[in-house]
Formats: C-alpha cells, sequence, structure tokens
C-alpha cells in the first residue's frame, strides 16, 4: 500500500496533451499538483460541494483526499503520522476504476469501487456533495456512489489532490437552496460579468429557466426544456415577448440529462450573452438592452441548485 502511494505522491513533469482551452471557462490557466488547501470560513455544511476538474497527463493515476489536517504525505522514508482521510477518492487508470475509501486513526475502512475509464490525456471532472450521514460523489456529472461517513463531515480541514494530474479548478461550492431562487446583482451584470450556476437535473425533470431582470423588464430569459429536448432563448421588455431563439452551437441539440449534474455559464460580451453548458460554447443571445442595467436573476425548475456566484 506504501509503494502505492509514494507511487501517486511522486512529482513528475507533466507530459503535453490537448485540452478544450477558453479564456471564459478557465480552460486556459491550470496548476500543478500536489494541491492542498485549508477550507476557508466555517466548517462544511450540508449541500456544499467539492468540484475538481483537470486533465491526465500520466498513466498512474491519482488521488483526491479530504482530510482533517494538512499532514498528507509520509516522510522520505515512508514514515510519519497522517491526518484522518475521511474520503480518500483514488482513480487507477491501469484497472479502469475509481476507489473510495476512508482512513482513521491510521486504520483503513472497507474499499469500494466503481468501474471508469480514463486515459492520459483526458479531462476529467469530479464531484462530492456532503450531507450530514454521507457523501454523494459524481464522475463527469453521473451519480457513481454515495459513501457513509466514519466520523462527522465537520472534522474535514483540508483538501488534497496529487498524481498524474493538471487542475483546472478545485472550489468548495454552495449550500441547500430553496427553489426558485432569486438575487439581486450586486453593481449589476455590466459586460464582462460571468454567472456560474452548477446543478443536478432531478430524477423526471420538465424544465430549467434562468430570468435577468432590469426591473419589471427581462432582457435575457434562457429556459431549457427536458420534455423536448430544447433550450429556448428570448426577451420580454415593455410587455413585448421576442421571438424565441432555438439555434445552437455544436454537435449536441440537448447536453441536460435527468439525474446528472451540470455547469451553466452566462458571460456578457459588448454586444451578446454567450452561454456555455459543461464548458462548451452552445449557444448566443443579442442584448436587447445593455447588459449594465440587469439588476436582478431568478432561476427555477426541476434542478437541485448546487452553487450560483457571479464574477
Amino acid at each position: 500500500m506504501a509503494s502505492i502511494f509514494r507511487r501517486l505522491l511522486s512529482i513528475r513533469k507533466p507530459k503535453k496533451v490537448l485540452t478544450r482551452k477558453d479564456s471564459i471557462t478557465g480552460r486556459n490557466h491550470t496548476f500543478e499538483v500536489p494541491y492542498l488547501s485549508r477550507l476557508d470560513g466555517n466548517q462544511l455544511q450540508p449541500g456544499q460541494s467539492l468540484i475538481a476538474r483537470g486533465y491526465i497527463t500520466g498513466a498512474d493515476g491519482f488521488i483526491i483526499n479530504l482530510t482533517s489536517g494538512p499532514n498528507v504525505e509520509l516522510d522520505e522514508d515512508e514514515t510519519g503520522e497522517l491526518d484522518d482521510r475521511l474520503l480518500a477518492l483514488r482513480v487507477d487508470l491501469t484497472k479502469g476504476k475509481v476507489y473510495l475509501n476512508a482512513c482513521i486513526n491510521g486504520q483503513w475502512g472497507k474499499e469500494a469501487f466503481v468501474k471508469q475509464q480514463y486515459k492520459e490525456g483526458d479531462e476529467f471532472d469530479i464531484r462530492v456533495r456532503c450531507f450530514e450521514q454521507h457523501f454523494e460523489i459524481y464522475v463527469e456529472h453521473k451519480l457513481i456512489a454515495t459513501f457513509k461517513h466514519y466520523v462527522p463531515m465537520s472534522n474535514i480541514s483540508h483538501i488534497y489532490v496529487t498524481g498524474d494530474v493538471r487542475l483546472y479548478a478545485v472550489s468548495w461550492e454552495g449550500k441547500l437552496y430553496n427553489m426558485p431562487y432569486t438575487a439581486d446583482i450586486p453593481g449589476n451584470f455590466y459586460v464582462g460579468r460571468k454567472l456560474f450556476v452548477s446543478a443536478i437535473a432531478e430524477k423526471k425533470p420538465k424544465d430549467l429557466t434562468i430570468d435577468f431582470f432590469a426591473g419589471e423588464d427581462v432582457p435575457f430569459k434562457l429556459c431549457a426544456s427536458f420534455i423536448q429536448k430544447k433550450v429556448t432563448r428570448c426577451s420580454e421588455i415593455s410587455g413585448v415577448k421576442s421571438s424565441p431563439e432555438t439555434n445552437f452551437e455544436g454537435k449536441i441539440k440537448f447536453p441536460l440529462k435527468a439525474k446528472r449534474s451540470f455547469d451553466i455559464l452566462i458571460y456578457a460580451a459588448d454586444d451578446k450573452f454567450l452561454v456555455f453548458i459543461n464548458d462548451v460554447l452552445y449557444c448566443t443571445f443579442e442584448h436587447r438592452m445593455p447588459a449594465v442595467k440587469i439588476e436582478r436573476l431568478q432561476i427555477n425548475g426541476d434542478i437541485q441548485l448546487i452553487g450560483v456566484h457571479i464574477k
């Protein structure tokens, strides 16, 4: 076991791989591992999610650990005491599996695994959503497992990622949101701002709507129909609705699926909104009024919100 972890903990110069890159979604910036970060602010709350995204640079795999402290690596002679790993997630490329376990007071629990094929050069999206009694683990937007806590999740203080990967982002997001979700936009949604929405579609979803308000007007309305499998855009200004637009970029007509997690990013460009779904440009919508007038947003539909924020 120790030799396996020493291989995973070793630092190697990553090979160059071809990935999707976009300055708006953040894929043009990556950072190296080992990555160790302390959770800021208060203890974890139910509904919060760890989101780890990046790409694979080698064949040895990688690990993502949620730990009770910063002691995450053995000494050079493979001695020393590691802090508890409340969740140890290990991706083994050669076996095509994701392993799940926990190590409390030096004692490992019963290891479980789920089949998942990755190869060098693949991008990955792994999410861990926290609840009072268990974690939900999503791999490539699909729920692959639930993992019961060995000790309270409030013991988690650090995130540790290492292995043959480079990272786009590692973040904690969200809480348990009430729907519909409504919020003012401090400083308004001026050109250059981005709205990030992370969510999970329900088992039998019907629709999802995101509305941007400027007073009583709706300069931009995005509606995704899971039944019709299409995404429409329109506006309603001074009581007049614009004709709905349903055209889309790329090959996938409707990238949202029931029981799957997803990300929507809406960017205010100079003359239009750019809509990205799971980091891929999906559609655009020309401004019907200056974006800076948008002061409020509302999200509704058959989803569980994971996180909402504006930059």
